[in-house]
């Protein structure tokens, strides 16, 4: 065998056959690992080459479909790279096996297909900052049976593992296509003999061809029995003595005495990387993981921590109804939450109802970005007053005026993604009644002049396309469609500008409209193209005249001649949701919700909404099939 390589912290080995994968998954690492170096090996042999030769700190293992001789690999990694960290990506990975063995075997295990959130919280947790926390997660010197099992029961074949543990320690694990038939020691079988062999510390192995097909003595699929096995294992296994009373008191960790985290969440290795990143950043911090919704109910119960980290999608309850049931205890009820999800729309969307969310995080995200947010939630303290929890409503239902908005914290995170949790206050004059003129032109001037961190301003060319005139002769409302797909828009705070690459322009895409007809969301794509500047048009050359009757008043509207339309400037603001990201984490699309009806529209294409221009209010929007706006009908204020 090659000598042992030099360790080097900044490279990562990715074992991929298939050419097309080994591009996705090495453009993925620049993301979440831009400080390592990628080597790329197609099967074992070159791979062991590749590994010695650089020392990774991370091997990335496509196990799908299997490599042979995986565990003779991994068995020449132990002294070659003892500190090297393994993660394994396969079909068919155990959920449940990462708690049962605990934090110290050497492989990590990725179920495929993958999404781009948990292979990136898997890779941030296994290059770091673990190392700083003093406590191991397992690397390739803790490579044992269970991993031997799994690998072996992954591949999916037939063949034999044999555990010597000592001179009068030995035992056989029979495998057949992929599932433990049979387990034998010296002076016993079946699943005693398996949880005899768990129960072994270390020992040598050796995986051989299976030859013959002895009597099956285990009938159950292998990861319940292997979980079963590792229950009644640790079982057998003798308590922990106390230290000796000769040792130093002061060689003992100090108590922890920070505030309380409870992180929910149902991806183990994201919870190793939000504790190590936490813990790092502030070590006197208490943080406690669960990996379901209703263990995180009965723990946020029994800690009262002073903040919770929820996952929006978990397996047993949805990430909303966590939320509802901590509001809901009186001893929680004034605990506040972030919630985390990469499903950042729906995400949104849950948490502005939500009264004690006070803010949103968008996975994947970095330590940087977590650590600035907990550190400025907790820094907030509790929720002023306990908050009720909101029934359950229609989706355009409204709060009343006169409810106490909730504290929001916003977090912008310029490197991965943006989130920001909406203030229910910049909703509260978002009234879908008629406004007065007073309050509309106040509220709008606001917006265009002051806009806070979450805030945006749309620029929306319009051409006109017919006018509806009142008996004296006064603007009734204007009928106009969008005159470019491109559109321009205004962000006050820094990091979202620097966030988002708006040289490039965006196009108006899809929007949605609530029960009374008006738009709730806009969503903006970028584009390659260049923002181009539509001249306004004053002119406005009828082509045609119709008397349209009315209950009150008759109405004449005025229509354009289609070679030579008005074309005017609609200012709009709305707010900032969410910025989502593409699976290369491109800027995919800005998702923005209106803050009311009340619109400027000016004929001067370089004027600024804040100085000049006219008050409308939007009456009613007509899409197409792709629900893209085809046409507005504005009403002056």
């Amino acid at each position: 065998m090659a000598p042992p390589a030099k360790t080097a912290e900044h490279s990562v080995l990715l074992i991929e056959e298939y050419d097309a994968l080994a591009v996705a998954i090495e453009s993925a690492l620049k993301k979440f690992a831009p400080q390592h170096r990628v080597h790329v090996a197609r099967t074992l042999p070159e791979a062991r080459t590749t590994a010695l030769a650089h020392g990774p700190g991370l091997i990335i293992l496509d196990f799908d479909p299997p490599h042979p001789g995986a565990l003779a690999f991994f068995d020449q990694m132990k002294t070659g790279l003892p500190q090297t960290r393994v993660l394994v990506i396969a079909a068919g990975t155990p959920r449940d096996l990462p708690v049962e063995r605990g934090g110290q075997s050497a492989l990590q295990f990725l179920e495929k297909p993958f999404e781009l959130v948990d292979f990136g919280a898997a890779v941030q947790a296994l290059l770091g900052p673990w190392r700083e926390t003093g406590t191991s997660r397992g690397t390739v010197r803790d490579f044992g049976f269970v991993d031997a099992i799994a690998l072996g029961c992954l591949a999916g074949g037939d063949s034999v593992i044999q555990l010597q543990a000592g001179d009068d320690r030995s035992g056989q694990l029979h495998l057949h296509n992929g599932h433990i038939v049979h387990v034998a020691t010296s002076e016993t079988e079946g699943e005693a003999a398996l949880v005899e062999m768990l129960s072994w510390n270390g020992g040598t192995l050796i995986e051989m061809p299976r030859v013959n097909f002895p009597r099956h003595s285990i009938q159950a699929p292998w990861i319940p029995t292997l979980i079963e096995a590792l229950r009644q294992a640790r079982k057998r296994q003798p308590p922990v003595a106390p230290p000796p009373p000769s040792q130093p008191e002061e060689t003992q960790p100090p108590a922890k005495t920070g505030p309380k985290i409870l992180v929910i969440d149902d991806t183990e290795m994201l919870l190793i990387f939000v504790e190590d990143s936490l813990t790092i950043a502030r070590p006197d911090l208490q943080v406690t993981t669960v990996l379901t919704g209703l263990h995180g109910v009965k723990e946020a119960e029994r800690l009262v921590p002073e903040l919770v980290l929820c996952d929006y999608d978990l397996p047993d309850i949805k990430g909303d109804e966590v939320c509802r049931r901590i509001g809901a205890d009186e001893k929680t009820a004034r605990v506040p939450i972030v919630m985390m999800s990469g499903h950042v729309h729906e995400m949104a969307a849950v948490a502005v109802k939500l009264p004690n969310v006070v803010a949103t995080i968008a996975k994947p995200f970095l330590s940087e970005a977590l650590v600035t947010l907990v550190q400025q939630t907790l820094k907030e303290g509790p929720l002023r007053e306990q908050p009720k929890a909101p029934a359950e409503r229609n989706a355009t239902a409204e709060k009343p005026p006169s409810a106490e908005p909730p504290q929001v914290s916003e977090i912008l995170q310029p490197q991965m993604a943006i989130d920001i949790a909406a203030d229910e206050s910049s909703r509260a004059s978002d009234d879908r009644s008629p406004i007065s003129a007073s309050a509309a032109r106040t509220w709008l001037s606001e917006a265009a002049t002051d806009l806070s961190a979450n805030e945006v301003l749309l620029d929306l060319p319009l051409d006109v396309v017919a006018m509806q005139v009142t008996s004296s002769f006064q603007i009734g409302s204007i009928r106009a469609r969008p005159a470019s797909p491109t559109v321009t828009i205004q962000i006050p705070a820094l990091a979202a500008r620097a966030a988002l690459p708006l040289e490039t322009g965006f196009v108006l895409g899809p929007v949605d409209i609530d029960n009374d007809g008006h738009i709730s969301t806009v969503r903006l794509l970028p584009t390659r193209q260049p923002f181009r500047q539509v001249e306004s048009r004053t002119a406005f050359a009828i082509g045609g005249l119709t008397v349209l009757p009315s209950e009150e008043r008759e109405r004449v509207q005025l229509m354009s001649v289609e070679a030579s339309r008005m074309t005017m400037q609609l200012f709009a603001p709305l707010e900032l949701i969410s910025v989502e990201f593409s699976a290369n984490l491109d800027v995919r699309q800005l998702v923005l919700r209106c803050r009311g009806s009340a619109v400027r529209v000016t004929l001067n294409a370089h004027a600024s909404a804040a100085h000049t221009g006219a008050m409308f209010v939007t009456k009613a929007v007509r899409l197409d099939e792709s629900q893209h706006i085809t046409e507005l009908t504005l009403a002056p204020v």
